[in-house]
């Protein structure tokens, strides 16, 4: 397993102005000191060639592997013309990864509480075939996050109707509505990433709403080998508590 950072761990310094897309990568690479690098679509200053080529010299320069794009989107928009709208975004995002040289984008699929409604799980699955679809012609693998409220059945459902093997697990380890590590365990064969979640912590600087000491042991049993991407979430500084997360990771593993 290797260890990188979501940009969100760091959202709230990023609107303050205090830093940017690029700055972050370097305190990634100079500060954190680790291997890997998650690209939110908010983020980016631009989406236009000239930045997006920026961003790829500055990754290589910085000996930084982007592990994965992310894109914020959902398909259970009760119309039509919005879901629609909603799966160009998604393919400007493949092309983006393509461009890029990212394996993984991920994506969302939506809220748990519209699938009740008639006709959207459908419509969801519809969506997801056709990204998966775009997503395989361009090469970058669909990592649908278990985001939303969606619980293991769930998502694995989602997985097996869409019928790809280019739509796989972005799996959260502080998303699912009921026992994560159950969770974690019965989705963790179909990751292609995994968004370590973190909270707060101890005096010990260890995750206080998530045990990483069962968590760790469940992704090496499956022997995932992928990026564990820092998502940070607590109240704190974050130019204090990201190093926490990485450091804990680090002793881990």
């Amino acid at each position: 397993m290797k260890i990188g950072c979501s940009s969100w761990s760091y959202h709230r310094t990023i609107a303050e102005g205090k830093l940017d897309q690029l700055g972050w990568l370097r305190k990634c690479a100079e500060g954190l000191e680790i291997d890997g690098v998650e690209l939110l679509d908010v983020h980016f200053l631009s989406t236009e060639e000239g930045y997006l080529k920026k961003v790829k010299k500055e990754t290589i320069d910085l000996g930084l592997t982007i592990s994965c794009a992310s894109v914020s989107n959902h398909f259970t928009h009760p119309e039509e013309e919005k879901r629609l709208q909603e799966v160009e975004k998604v393919k400007k995002w493949v092309d983006i990864a393509s461009y890029l040289g990212a394996p993984i984008l991920r994506i969302f699929a939506g809220s748990a509480k519209e699938l009740g409604k008639p006709g959207v799980w459908e419509e969801v699955i519809k969506c997801l075939k056709e990204c998966a679809s775009y997503g395989e012609n361009k090469g970058v693998v669909i990592g649908l996050e278990n985001h939303g409220g969606f619980s293991a059945d769930e998502v694995l459902r989602m997985l097996k109707e869409t019928g790809s093997s280019w739509l796989r697990l972005t799996l959260d380890t502080g998303n699912f509505p009921a026992d994560p590590y159950a969770s974690i365990k019965k989705t963790v064969k179909e990751a292609v990433i995994v968004h370590t979640k973190f909270y707060e912590f101890d005096e010990r600087g260890r995750e206080k709403r998530l045990d990483y000491e069962k968590i760790i042991p469940i992704l090496k049993d499956a022997r995932f080998r992928g990026y564990l991407s820092i998502e940070y979430e607590g109240p704190g500084d974050e130019l204090i508590d990201v190093p926490k997360a990485a450091s804990e990771l680090k002793r881990l593993l």
